[in-house]
């Protein structure tokens, strides 16, 4: 009994456990699918006594990844329809007039239906007049700023640069340039440390024009001073507990 010759799968290969040119009952197949393709179907066949293949030979489908939706303010082209990205095609993204993109300018499909990066996203330049830092948006961005001041037009916007809130580490204080709460470009904030207690990182930190600061946020840490006093009191209360749990007792037998 032998069963009928089976197709090799478009984008993918078939092994068979009786490489024979006549399949005979008992052989068994298996199909693979090239790198971007997934197998439909089973991934093994078997030739039964009936001289059939107990189930229908699957196919190779490409793997396909998201439609890319176009970013705010930008502009995306791909290689290939939204309904056919599949693997290894290319979407290329750019911003609009006064706009700079926020991540890759490309993203391709993978063999695992993913893209390789996320989508970027399209953010305004930063500019500096005098000892500020602005974040414009909007069209023809240059012309937004005159000498210290802005050009009044509904096609520019401009908001402050802004940093992360910072708040004082735990066994220690916080003084910033521009007063509490306001965090913007150039503010400066100098941390210090309760009596006993040393900082660990910089003393300093300013916020920059990109909008983060210039390091991390430093903590207070004991010194080994502190460590001993702690480690003296600790000792010094077991001690006295002792003591007098042992005056207890004896008052007890007196």
């Amino acid at each position: 009994v032998t069963c009928p010759a089976l197709e090799m799968p478009a984008h993918g290969a078939v092994n068979c456990s009786h490489p024979s040119v006549e399949l005979a009952w008992g052989t068994t197949c298996e199909f693979t699918c090239e790198q971007g393709y997934v197998l439909t179907g089973p991934a093994t066949l078997q030739c039964g006594s009936s001289g059939a293949w107990d189930r229908q030979q699957p196919s190779c489908t490409a793997v396909r990844c998201e439609a890319v939706t176009w970013p705010e303010e930008g502009f995306v082209t791909c290689d290939h329809a939204p309904s056919d990205l599949t693997y290894r095609s290319r979407c290329d993204f750019r911003c609009s007039e006064g706009y700079v993109l926020d991540g890759p300018s490309s993203i391709e499909c993978t063999a695992q239906g993913q893209w390789s990066e996320p989508v970027p996203k399209c953010k305004g330049k930063t500019y500096w007049v005098g000892k500020y830092s602005f974040l414009v948006t909007g069209q023809h961005s240059e012309g937004c700023i005159l000498i210290g001041s802005w050009l009044q037009t509904k096609l520019c916007a401009a908001s402050f640069v802004q940093c992360e809130s910072l708040s004082s580490p735990e066994k220690g204080s916080m003084d910033c340039s521009h007063g509490a709460g306001n965090f913007t470009y150039n503010t400066a904030c100098h941390f210090s440390c309760l009596e006993g207690w040393k900082l660990n990182g910089s003393h300093v930190l300013e916020c920059g024009h990109s909008g983060n600061w210039s390091a991390s946020l430093p903590t207070c840490e004991a010194s080994e001073l502190v460590s001993y006093v702690s480690v003296g009191i600790a000792a010094t209360s077991a001690s006295l507990l002792s003591t007098a749990s042992f005056l207890l007792w004896l008052a007890r037998r007196l």
